[in-house]
């Protein structure tokens, strides 16, 4: 029978299940034996990970994208391009037209993914920018641009109150294009995993409880997943991770993507880029985030503003994606290093 052990905090359930896996042992000539096959829920989202025995992503060395992402071809956002091929947003939403902070630039995303859909390139005079060239300041022009698109949205038409800020970083990710950039959501109805957060957060309203996430964070603040803080916002590695070397920041003192201050953003490019040179270490050089409000009522439900950045297959010839079955239709997933790994990496860059 699989041990059980449960953690119950502030109304969460850190549950942990030793599976342990039975396989034929090669240096033992095929004798079968038991390996560690660990599987937990997350407490927010509830899905379910499990944390197998032997590297699945993890690369001994950096990928060569040099070919990969080599100047050439058509790209919208380079320069000469984006004067031509990007448009400006309609004066009524954005009186600016066209967002520009520094070098980032946001424009009208030309493919409907949500209502209200902008696309920030962090740079726009250069076609690619390495991971480990993601300093504070072009993560926060880039985010201070969506963010800038976020508000003028909610001015325009306050329905659309369902936001998000997102971002694919090469082709492992599901990017469709080389040139950096992260998108706006804006939306009258909530993305699935932003629904399930903000239902977890009324639940936990109609227990008598406090701030979801923040209670999520007190549990986890002296922990081995608890990464660090720079101002109001907090990073920690999550308990049931949903992909390879997972980090979460957690926004206090707002509830909604509208509510973050200068000082918000300003505190997050810090970390954020301090995350980004772990994963330059670590040799991975793909990724997906996504930073998620709380909707209209988040203040109400006494949510906040969560940022989820997750590390992808590296993109080499012939690379083997991360999303099997057991990710894509089982909605369980695999990953080869704990969290409490990938918050012991981080931990000293705080």
């Amino acid at each position: 029978m699989a041990e059980v052990a449960v953690r119950e905090v502030n109304g969460l359930r850190f549950e942990e299940r030793d599976l342990r896996g039975n396989v034929p042992d090669l240096a033992k000539g095929g004798e079968f034996s038991e390996i560690p096959l660990v599987r937990r829920i997350d407490p927010i989202f509830g899905t379910g990970v499990r944390f197998v025995s032997g590297a699945k992503i993890q690369p001994d060395s950096r990928a060569d994208v040099t070919e990969l992402t080599a100047p050439g071809g058509f790209c919208p956002f380079c320069p000469g391009s984006h004067e031509k091929y990007t448009f400006p947003f309609p004066s009524a939403m954005v009186p600016e037209g066209k967002i520009s902070r520094n070098l980032a630039l946001a424009v009208p995303n030309i493919i409907a993914y949500s209502t209200y859909s902008a696309v920030a390139v962090y740079d726009s005079t250069r076609h690619f920018v390495p991971m480990d060239e993601f300093n504070p300041g072009l993560l926060y022009d880039a985010f201070s641009a969506v963010m800038q698109h976020v508000r003028d949205v909610r001015r325009y038409d306050p329905r659309a109150a369902y936001s998000s800020i997102n971002a694919n970083y090469l082709p492992p990710s599901g990017s469709s294009l080389i040139h950096p950039h992260l998108q706006s959501s804006n939306d009258y109805v909530p993305l699935t995993a932003q629904s399930v957060l903000i239902e977890r957060a009324r639940r936990h309203r109609k227990e008598g409880r406090g701030r979801l996430l923040g209670d999520y964070v007190d549990a986890e603040r002296d922990g081995a997943r608890y990464i660090g803080r720079i101002g109001e916002v907090e990073f920690l590695a999550p308990f049931a991770p949903s992909g390879f070397r997972e980090v979460w920041a957690v926004f206090g003192g707002a509830a909604d993507l509208v509510d973050l201050s200068d000082e918000h953003v300003t505190a997050f490019a810090d970390g954020l880029a301090r995350v980004l040179a772990a994963y330059v270490e670590w040799n991975l050089g793909s990724f997906n985030f996504a930073l998620t409000g709380g909707g209209p009522d988040a203040e109400a439900l006494g949510l906040n503003p969560l940022f989820r950045i997750v590390a992808r297959s590296n993109p080499e010839p012939w690379y083997r994606s991360d999303v099997t079955y057991f990710e894509r239709l089982y909605g369980e997933l695999m990953v080869d290093i704990t969290p409490e790994e990938t918050s012991a990496g981080l931990r000293e860059r705080f």
